[in-house]
């Protein structure tokens, strides 16, 4: 089974038509939420897909206060997937980023002490301009060794690179990532047992494309994988599926 490891299921018009379709295809889905708010109005529509990893996120853009993170800690223990949750320092969300990191680091306190050595908490974390705050944070609340810490879309430098590697993170690539040149060299030195795919799709709610939309972009991404590590596709998306079934346990 192929799996997106980053995916906005919500942001299509119908998010259940969709997961059941995926399921149909052989495609599984951690699927990522922006607010505890999206979280709770998908978890009704979704309960019933098998393929379907619902997350419950705080995106760093929709954070104002540190207090959201609370809606986001509720949700624990009840589910062990989180996402996307995170920093971003980039100008544009400068301004609320003490917010941001406070947030941060409650949900990521939350989750390690919620984790499951048997069944370990999964957190998708965004994180940019911000790597080494964010590895600071998945480090000192123990996140990083209790949970499988995810990093999507990792923009970081090759300092910080290496620091996520030692820490045992996993790095979720998508074509986009990979369009790149620093994309197709991280996925080329991101340890083989610790590569996901993810699409990020779709890019805004409203989205009217399906399944196909999702395999097309993950096609494009084990290509991609392939040719940065100079290796067979075929054997590159069997390495995938089996570190998304780690992943899952």
């Amino acid at each position: 089974m192929l799996f997106d490891a980053h995916v906005h299921l919500g942001w299509f018009d119908e998010p259940a038509a969709v997961a059941r379709e995926a399921g149909k295809r052989g495609l599984g889905l951690l699927a990522v939420t922006v607010t505890p708010d999206e979280y709770r109005a998908l978890r009704a529509p979704l309960s019933g897909e098998k393929n379907v990893a619902l997350a419950a996120g705080l995106h760093p853009w929709w954070v104002r206060d540190a207090s959201e993170a609370d809606e986001l800690v509720a949700a624990l223990p009840q589910t062990r997937w989180v996402g996307e949750v995170g920093l971003d320092a980039s100008p544009r969300h400068a301004a609320t980023y003490g917010a941001q990191l406070a947030a941060f680091e409650r949900v990521c306190a939350a989750c390690a002490e919620t984790s499951d050595p048997s069944a370990p908490v999964v957190i998708s974390v965004h994180a940019v301009r911000a790597a080494t705050d964010a590895l600071d944070v998945l480090e000192r609340t123990g996140a990083a060794e209790r949970c499988r810490c995810v990093l999507h879309w990792f923009s970081g430098s090759s300092e910080e690179l290496a620091r996520a590697r030692a820490l045992g993170c996993w790095f979720s690539f998508g074509e986009r990532a990979l369009a790149t040149r620093r994309g197709r060299e991280y996925a080329r030195q991101v340890p083989a047992g610790r590569l996901l795919l993810e699409t990020d799709l779709p890019a805004a709610p409203g989205e009217t494309g399906g399944v196909e939309v999702l395999l097309a972009s993950l096609g494009r991404a084990v290509d991609g994988i392939a040719a940065a590590r100079g290796e067979d596709a075929g054997e590159v998306e069997t390495l995938l599926a089996r570190n998304a079934e780690e992943l899952l346990s």
